[in-house]
Parts: structure tokens; sequence; C-alpha cells
């Protein structure tokens, strides 16, 4: 099969390229694949996420051309109009300000035709729109491939996909099908967006490891983009400067680069907590960091999936999550790892030091994570990602 993935760029840190990069790269052992990346402003490094050599990468910002100066400062109005009122704005509007032209789609429409390829994805809900859009234009299949929850799309006020809703409700119909990364965010896309053919295909590991935690070593991990609305640094900082109040013996060790970084020292300065804090840059040997800790936090305000938790799984390491749509999906609570009431700061406190306490118990998580991890193994994944192409 002939398969072309459109996206932004997957040459940027991320977990949408880390995980683009993954799959493209094990589709390309069975079948031809191409990504196509709109935006230029990121050259090629297969090294970023070990993409294999046998993708095709297509960097062309001519098809897509990039917003100019005033495009932009007609966006963000906008954006700020729909943050005020999200009833304000009608499609056409929110149409010709975020989404492209009609000369664009023709010109992504001679592309894709020209390249025959039998199923065009559109990464993340974006692309997704742009996909539907020229679905009667193309010989291909159109597919959505989302990256984060319904929540974080629509429910999140001012962020990602808010007030969009009828347009999506109008367009994503018109795709052959989308992919989803949980059960319940595959009901409401059946359900509220009327979507054909969604189903849910997690994110496979982007590493296997024989090597496995034992859970002895007094450091607490985070791993992410560092983001501090998002990923909840302000809260990873606040529950930790409880935990190193009682045991200060036990380190925070946080992997990631990110907008915030400045944020994040400023907020653990603060609390003069510097010298119980590591902070190290994003790494592709990310499974030593797993496999040296002996509790993951995640902290996150809204998480689509959560690679991290996975990775963790993988190595052994327990996991405490605040309870959002993607560490629900993953976890079972206090079978394979632990939920926590959302931004519930004091009930993440306990469970860190319960967990601190009875190394019984860590051994115990880490052995059923383990098994959970299983679900998440690449070739698992890539099978699922085949018998649905057969489907559509």
């Amino acid at each position: 099969m002939n398969i072309c993935f459109i996206t932004g760029t997957i040459f940027n840190l991320g977990g949408v390229q880390r995980v683009l990069s993954v799959v493209a790269s094990e589709l390309s052992k069975q079948h031809q694949i191409t990504v196509l990346c709109t935006d230029s402003n990121f050259k090629q490094d297969n090294s970023l996420y070990n993409l294999s050599k046998d993708v095709n990468v297509e960097i062309n910002n001519n098809i897509i051309k990039p917003k100019s100066f005033r495009q932009k400062l007609i966006c963000k109005f906008v954006k700020a109009m729909n943050n005020i009122n999200k009833e304000i704005l009608n499609e056409k509007i929110l149409m010709a300000s975020y989404y492209p032209s009609k000369s664009e789609l023709s010109r992504l429409i001679k592309y894709l035709n020209k390249g025959d390829f039998d199923y065009v994805i559109g990464v993340e809900g974006y692309y997704s729109i742009v996909v539907a859009l020229i679905s009667k234009e193309i010989r291909a299949k159109v597919l959505g491939w989302e990256h984060n929850s319904y929540f974080s799309y629509f429910e999140n006020k001012n962020k990602y996909y808010w007030g969009q809703d009828l347009l999506f409700k109008k367009y994503m119909p018109l795709l052959d099908g989308c992919i989803v990364l949980t059960n319940s965010d595959r009901e409401k896309y059946n359900q509220i967006l009327k979507v054909n053919n969604c189903i849910t295909i997690y994110n496979p590991l982007s590493f296997k490891s024989n090597i496995k935690t034992n859970c002895s070593n007094k450091n607490i991990l985070f791993v992410g983009r560092l983001l501090e609305e998002q990923k909840g640094l302000d809260l990873l900082v606040e529950v930790f400067n409880f935990v190193v109040e009682q045991k200060d013996e036990w380190k925070l060790v946080i992997v990631g680069d990110g907008p915030d970084y400045k944020k994040l020292t400023n907020l653990i300065s603060e609390k003069g907590i510097e010298k119980s804090v590591q902070i190290f840059p994003h790494t592709n040997k990310i499974s030593d960091y797993y496999i040296n800790s002996s509790i993951l936090l995640s902290t996150s305000r809204w998480e689509g999936f959560g690679l991290v938790i996975t990775e963790a799984m993988e190595c052994g390491l327990p996991v405490i999550a605040f309870e959002n749509s993607g560490p629900k999906e993953i976890i079972e609570d206090n079978i394979n790892g632990i939920l926590v009431k959302h931004e519930d700061i004091n009930e993440m406190v306990m469970k860190i030091l319960y967990l601190i306490d009875n190394r019984d118990i860590r051994l115990k998580l880490s052995k059923a994570a383990i098994e959970r991890a299983k679900d998440f193994n690449c070739n698992v994944i890539i099978e699922q990602w085949n018998r649905y192409f057969s489907t559509i």
C-alpha cells in the first residue's frame, strides 16, 4: 500500500512527532510511506526519533503556505473573539481564518493525486479537517488520526479547537475513518461527531527494555515537554515540595525540554528545593532514567494518551497519575499503577509517601505494569493498523 501522512512537521520535540516517527518507520517495512510536512521551519533530522530512512519525507510549504503577518493578526483576533463567546463567529469566518484557501487545497489535491496514494492520513484535528475538505476530490481513502482527547479538543476552554464544534461536526463525517487514542474518545467521536469507522488504536512503545527497575533508588521521575499548564509543572513542584519535607533523601528527576523551562526553575527556586531536583534535557536513551527510578509522576491537567506512562510500564516503573482521559485508559487503579483525583495535590502526596514507605507495593505494581506494557508493543499496534486499513 501507498500511504501518506500529512502533518506540520515530524522534526520537532513532542509526543505526536515521536509516535508518528515510530508508526511510519514500522509501516515502511511493509508499505510505501510518505510524510508530507507543510512547515519548513524545521530541518530534516531522522535521528531525533530514529525515523527510518525508508520513510519518504517531503518538506513543502508551497502547498499550504505559511500565514503572512497580516493573516496571523487576523487569526489572533478571531481566536480572541472566539474565546470571549464561541457563538459569535460563523463557519465561514473560522474556515477563512484557520484553514487553507481554495488555491492551497487545489495544490494539495494535485499533489496527492499525483502521488497515487491508497490512504491519506491527517495527523491531528487541523489536518483531519484539511483532508476531509478534499475527500471527494482525491482518489485515496482519507483518515483522521487524533492525538488528544475529545475534552482537550472541544471542552478545554480557549485551547485547541474550542469553538469549532459545529465545524468538526460538519466535516469529520466526510472522512473514511478516524483513529483515536481511547475508547471514551471513540464513543464521543461516534455519538457527537458522527464519524465513520472510528477505532481506538493505542500509541506504540518506541522501545523495548529487557532491563527493569528494581524500585530501590530514591528517585521520583517526571518525563515530558516543559509546558506548565498542560503538564502541570506547577502541580509537580508543589507535590514534590510536600514530599521532600518528609522524605528529604528522595530526589525529583525531571527529563525534558520546552518553553517553560525558566518558569519551572523559578518555581523550584521559590520553594527552595534546588538541591533535591535535577533537570536533564530530552534524550533518546530515556529508558536509563526509568530504570534508575522508583516512581513516575504524571501531573498533566490533560493528556490524550500518555506515552511516558506506557514507557515507564515497559521498564517496570510504578506510575502515579492525575486522573484524565489518557491515564484512565492505560492504568487500572491500584493494580498496575495509581490514579489520583484531578489536580488533588494532597491525595497525590499521600500516594507517593505510601509507595515510598512500601517497596513491596512498588514491586507489585511494577510486575503488573510490565504485563500491561505488552498491550502497547509495537508489533501489536502495527498489526492493528494493518487490520484497520483492510477494513476501509
